[in-house]
C-alpha cells in the first residue's frame, strides 16, 4: 500500500447514489435515518421483520388480485339502464375504441406490472427466508426495483374516486365487490412495498451465497472525496461498492445483482434532452385536442383536459379540479421545465443551488407516474358511461398524445444521472454522514 492511499473495507465506506460523495459508513438503526450531508439523499432506515411482512403482504395481495381486477368495481344506473365495469373490462374497452397505445399502457400499469411486483416480492422474500441460493433470486429482486414505480394501482384508485365524484350527480352508483377488493389490493401492495428493507434483502442474498460476492479491501487515495476520484463504482440497483480496476469492460456487471455498472450513465444528457423535447412537442396537442368525446342524446361534444378541470370547478368540486389540474397540466409542465433547468445547469456549468436541484429532481422522479391519472379516468368513464342514445363517453385523439407525454417524461427522469450535477464543482473533504432521529 502506497503512502498516497489508504486501505478500507467496502463495509467501512459508502457512496451517495445521487451525488457520488464518499462517506464513512453509518448504519441506521430502527429509529434513525442516514442523510448525505451534501445532497440530502436519505439512505433507507431499517425495517423490523421486513421479510416476514413482505412475504405475508405480498401473498395477501396475490390472493385478492383476481377479484379486485375481474369483479365489477362500480355499476352506473341511468333511467333503468345499468352498466358495470371492472379494471379488466375498462382496459379491454380501450382496445375496442382503437386506442391501442393507451390500452397497452393501461394494461401494463394497472394489471400486468402490479401482479408482477407482488409475485416478485413474494418469491424473493420466500426464497431469502428459506435460505435458497438459486440464481433467479437476484434478477427477480432487481426486476422488482425497476418495475415498482410502473405499477400504478394507487393512481388507478384515485381515478376511480374521481370517476365517482364526476358521475355522482347524473347516475345512481352502486359499489360492487370488486371496488372493496381493489381498495384492499392497493393498501396491501403499498404496505408490502414500504416494508421492503433493500439493504437487508441484498445482505441476506450474499449471506446465502457467501462465496460468490467476496470483495477484497479497497485502495482509496487519501485525497479522494468522490467515488469517481477514488476509482470506485456504485451499483445503482443494489448499492454494492466495487473498484473500477477489477471490472472487465466487456463484463461490467454487478456480481451481486447483475446490473450494468457505470460511474456515470453514458449519453444521459443527450437522451434526457431528446425525451424532454419530444414530451414538450406532444404536450401541445395533448392539451389542444379533445381528450374525450361525450354524447348526450346523440349530440357529440368534445372535451379537452382544461374543459374537464373547468367542469369540476363550476360544479363546486374544487379539490378534484385541483387534483386533475395538478396531475394533468402542472406536473408535466413542472417536469419538463425542471429537468430542462437541471440539464442547462450541467451544460453551462452553473454551480448554484445544486442541493435544491437534486431535491427537485427526486421530486420530479417521484411525481411522474401520477400524470397517468387522467388516462385512468378516461378508461373508466368510457367503459361505464355506455347508455346508448342517452349518453356515452369515448376516448379521443388527445389521449394518445398525453400518454406519450407521461412516458417520455418518466423515461427522461430514468435516463438522467443526478451525479452529473455535482461533477461541475470540486467536492468537499470526506465527511461522515449525519444520523437524524426520526419520530
Amino acid at each position: 500500500m502506497s503512502a498516497a492511499t489508504t486501505q478500507k473495507k467496502s463495509s467501512e465506506i459508502m457512496l451517495c447514489p445521487d451525488c457520488d460523495l464518499l462517506l464513512t459508513r453509518v448504519d441506521p438503526s430502527h429509529d434513525t435515518s442516514v442523510v448525505c450531508p451534501r445532497c440530502r439523499f436519505q439512505f433507507r432506515s431499517r425495517r423490523t421483520h421486513s421479510m416476514e411482512k413482505v412475504q405475508a403482504l405480498a401473498l395477501t395481495g396475490l390472493l385478492v388480485y383476481l377479484p379486485a381486477n375481474f369483479y365489477p368495481l362500480l355499476s352506473f344506473d341511468m333511467l333503468g339502464t345499468t352498466v358495470n365495469s371492472s379494471v379488466v373490462t375498462s382496459t379491454i374497452n380501450m382496445f375496442g375504441q382503437g386506442q391501442y397505445l393507451v390500452g397497452i399502457v393501461v394494461t401494463f400499469t394497472a394489471l400486468v406490472l402490479p401482479l408482477s411486483v407482488l409475485g416478485l416480492l413474494f418469491s424473493v422474500a420466500t426464497a431469502l427466508r428459506q435460505g435458497w441460493t438459486g440464481r433467479w433470486i437476484a434478477p427477480c429482486l432487481r426486476s422488482y426495483l425497476h418495475l415498482t414505480e410502473w405499477a400504478m394501482t394507487d393512481v388507478y384508485l384515485i381515478g376511480v374516486l374521481i370517476t365517482i365524484i364526476k358521475m355522482g350527480h347524473s347516475t345512481t352508483i352502486t359499489y360492487n365487490t370488486g371496488f372493496y377488493c381493489f381498495i384492499f389490493l392497493v393498501l396491501t401492495t403499498l404496505a408490502a412495498q414500504t416494508s421492503v428493507d433493500r439493504p437487508l434483502f441484498w445482505k441476506q442474498l450474499e449471506k446465502n451465497r457467501p462465496s460468490s460476492h467476496n470483495t477484497p479491501p479497497l485502495q482509496i487515495p487519501v485525497t479522494s472525496t468522490t467515488g469517481i476520484d477514488a476509482g470506485l463504482v456504485l451499483c445503482r440497483c443494489c448499492h454494492k461498492l466495487l473498484p473500477v480496476a477489477a471490472l472487465k469492460p466487456a463484463q461490467a456487471r454487478c456480481p451481486r445483482c447483475g446490473e450494468h455498472l457505470h460511474q456515470r450513465k453514458q449519453g444521459s444528457i443527450t437522451r434526457s434532452w431528446a425525451l424532454l423535447i419530444t414530451s414538450f412537442i406532444l404536450f401541445i396537442p395533448a392539451n389542444m385536442l379533445p381528450m374525450m368525446e361525450v354524447q348526450y342524446f346523440g349530440q357529440p361534444e368534445d372535451n379537452t383536459i382544461l374543459d374537464g378541470i373547468i367542469y369540476f370547478f363550476q360544479d363546486g368540486s374544487y379539490g378534484i379540479g385541483a387534483v386533475i389540474l395538478t396531475a394533468s397540466i402542472l406536473v408535466p409542465l413542472f417536469k419538463i421545465s425542471g429537468l430542462s433547468l437541471i440539464l442547462l445547469s450541467i451544460q453551462f456549468g452553473w454551480t448554484n443551488w445544486l442541493t435544491h436541484q437534486t431535491i427537485m429532481f427526486r421530486f420530479i422522479d417521484f411525481i411522474g407516474r401520477w400524470s397517468m391519472l387522467d388516462i385512468f379516468v378516461i378508461a373508466l368513464l368510457s367503459a361505464l358511461v355506455r347508455f346508448g342514445y342517452l349518453s356515452s363517453i369515448n376516448a379521443a385523439s388527445a389521449a394518445v398524445y398525453f400518454t406519450g407525454v407521461v412516458l417520455c417524461t418518466m423515461f427522461a427522469a430514468i435516463s438522467f444521472d443526478s451525479r452529473l450535477l455535482w461533477d461541475t464543482i470540486n467536492p468537499p473533504s470526506v465527511p461522515k454522514a449525519h444520523a437524524h432521529a426520526t419520530p
